[in-house]
C-alpha cells in the first residue's frame, strides 16, 4: 500500500463517512468525526458518534464489512478504504480531545466555503464509537482517470 499517500487522512478537514450493509446486503452510512491509525494503515480506528451510530454498529456485528469514504472538501480528493471491523467500543474519555479536535478541523474547513462554523459544530459526535478496522483495500475515489483505481 503507498503509505505516503495515506498519511494526510487523519488530519482534520476531512470528511469522513462510515458504509455498511446488514445481513441482506441492504447499505446504510453514518456520518464519522474521524480516524486515526497507530500501525501505519494496517489497521485503523474511524469514530463514530453514539447518537446517530446504532446501524453501523448493528451493521458491523452482523457482517463485519466496512467501507470509510474520505474526501477533503475543497479539493475533492477521495479515497475509500475497505476492510474488516476488528471491534467496536466505547471511545474512552481520553478520545475525546482528539474528536473535538478533528470536528473544529472539520468546520473550519466548511466555513472557508461557507458553512457556517456554528452549523458544523452542532453535529453529533460525543460520545462516539471507536471501531477498530483491519484495512485490506485502498482505492483512490478522486474524480478523474484513476477514480476507482486501487491504491497499492
Amino acid at each position: 500500500m503507498a503509505q505516503e499517500r495515506l498519511q494526510g487522512w487523519t488530519e482534520g478537514g476531512v470528511s469522513v463517512i462510515v458504509g455498511t450493509v446488514d445481513a441482506d446486503g441492504i447499505p446504510t452510512c453514518c456520518r464519522a468525526i474521524a480516524i486515526a491509525t497507530r500501525d501505519n494503515f494496517e489497521t485503523i480506528t474511524v469514530y463514530i458518534p453514539a447518537a446517530t451510530a446504532q446501524e453501523t454498529v448493528a451493521n458491523v456485528a452482523t457482517t463485519r464489512r466496512v467501507a470509510i469514504s474520505c474526501t477533503r472538501p475543497l479539493t475533492h480528493e477521495s479515497l475509500q478504504i475497505k476492510g474488516l471491523t476488528r471491534g467496536v467500543r466505547l471511545a474512552p474519555p481520553s478520545d475525546e480531545a482528539y474528536v473535538r479536535t478533528r470536528l473544529g478541523e472539520f468546520a473550519g474547513v466548511l466555513e472557508a466555503i461557507g458553512v457556517p462554523r456554528r452549523l458544523s459544530l452542532s453535529v453529533a459526535h460525543w460520545p462516539a464509537f471507536a471501531v477498530e478496522v483491519s484495512v485490506e483495500q485502498v482505492f483512490d475515489q478522486t474524480p478523474g482517470p484513476k477514480a476507482g483505481s486501487a491504491i497499492a
